[in-house]
């Protein structure tokens, strides 16, 4: 019988924080809460929501994990300040950088930037998922007022951390394809008729390349529509939302994958396409040169020349590139990022918190 309870607390819905959700039930109780206010004036209510929650199911619990700090993080946080409750905050990007050139960032403006940093200075333990989310020495967008990690953005903040890495499901995404298109490209990313994504997911680098090279052909997964993109090129795709089967199959036939993102915390499609055999081209932020290691190209400036060149650089290569290289990109995902592995490093981080005493010192 599970005799441990968590709160699990969070804002949306997305896969990660899905997939964490069925690790911690494997092991724990666990009574969960969306706070998702679909106004600004409803977040009022969505407050008393969510304190009703936590009193009502008071006695189920002992400590509250949370995804992203925002502002559904600041009850469960002021309960850890008056050691009533422990509060796990899981970081993954947006509670960590500014880019105010895009409108990024929840520590960007008030009054979202002062419920985030009460969340992060209150809580118990946090938990990035990745290392460059805490600091993190990029030149990505040197010529911008990015802020990179959170020991840049919040420089007097105290409470202990622990990197605990992604996992992913390394039975769903494999090599399989043999005969992958020449000069192909493929990149996920969601919401794209939004400027801000558009922008954040190095979007508008991909379709100047593809302007400039027409012998290039290039896939996007996951948006039905672009940002300003009314007249379509020949060679860029549009594929919106599909299920991880056909996923598997597009990243099969490509002989790319592209990241080009101004922030990223750690880069699952990236690792997603890796197991897949693709070849990596990923921009020098968050936490993506240390997955691609040697396998891949890095875009150190965000650049389009300096773009143009790494391409023609890695298609160059691509034509010693064999089955064994991609095996080996794979291998190094699933040693390194499988889910298994992730979901032992929150149950040791989370079990020791359920006694007594609190964590007092940086694991």
């Amino acid at each position: 019988m599970k005799n441990k309870g968590i709160f699990y607390n969070y804002q949306l819905s997305t896969s990660f924080i899905r997939s964490d959700k069925t690790s911690l039930e494997e092991r724990y109780r666990v009574v969960s809460f969306i706070f998702n206010p679909q106004q600004i004036w409803s977040h009022f209510w969505v407050f008393f929501q969510q304190a009703f929650y936590l009193l009502r199911y008071w006695k189920q619990y002992d400590v509250i994990v949370s995804q992203i700090a925002a502002y559904h993080t600041f009850l469960p946080s002021l309960l850890s300040q008056l050691k009533l409750k422990k509060h796990v905050i899981i970081l993954h990007g947006t509670d960590c950088n500014i880019i105010p050139e895009i409108h990024y960032g929840n520590l960007r403006k008030w009054p979202l930037r002062w419920f985030t940093i009460k969340s992060l200075k209150m809580a118990t333990l946090l938990l990035p998922v990745s290392e460059r989310l805490m600091d993190n020495d990029s030149n990505y967008l040197d010529d911008t007022s990015a802020i990179y990690g959170l020991k840049r953005n919040v420089p007097n903040l105290q409470v202990p951390y622990k990197v605990i890495h992604n996992g992913l499901d390394v039975t769903i995404f494999k090599n399989t394809y043999k005969d992958r298109a020449p000069k192909s490209f493929v990149t996920v990313a969601l919401g794209l008729e939004k400027q801000r994504n558009y922008l954040l997911k190095g979007i508008d680098l991909i379709y100047a390349i593809a302007k400039d090279n027409p012998d290039y052909t290039f896939t996007i997964v996951g948006s039905d529509a672009i940002f300003q993109q009314v007249h379509t090129l020949n060679n860029v795709k549009i594929i919106g939302k599909t299920q991880a089967e056909t996923l598997v199959d597009i990243y099969n036939q490509h002989q790319f994958y592209l990241q080009l993102s101004m922030s990223e915390s750690f880069g699952m499609a990236l690792c997603e396409a890796m197991l897949c055999g693709c070849i990596p081209v990923v921009s020098d932020v968050g936490m993506m040169p240390e997955i691609v290691g040697k396998s891949g190209f890095v875009l150190h400036h965000k650049e389009v020349t300096s773009l143009d060149l790494l391409l023609k650089e890695a298609i160059a290569s691509s034509q010693e590139d064999t089955e064994r290289n991609q095996e080996e990109r794979s291998a190094s995902i699933v040693t390194r990022y499988a889910l298994d592995i992730r979901k032992k490093a929150l149950f040791d981080t989370l079990d020791p918190l359920f006694s007594s005493e609190l964590l007092q010192s940086h694991n």
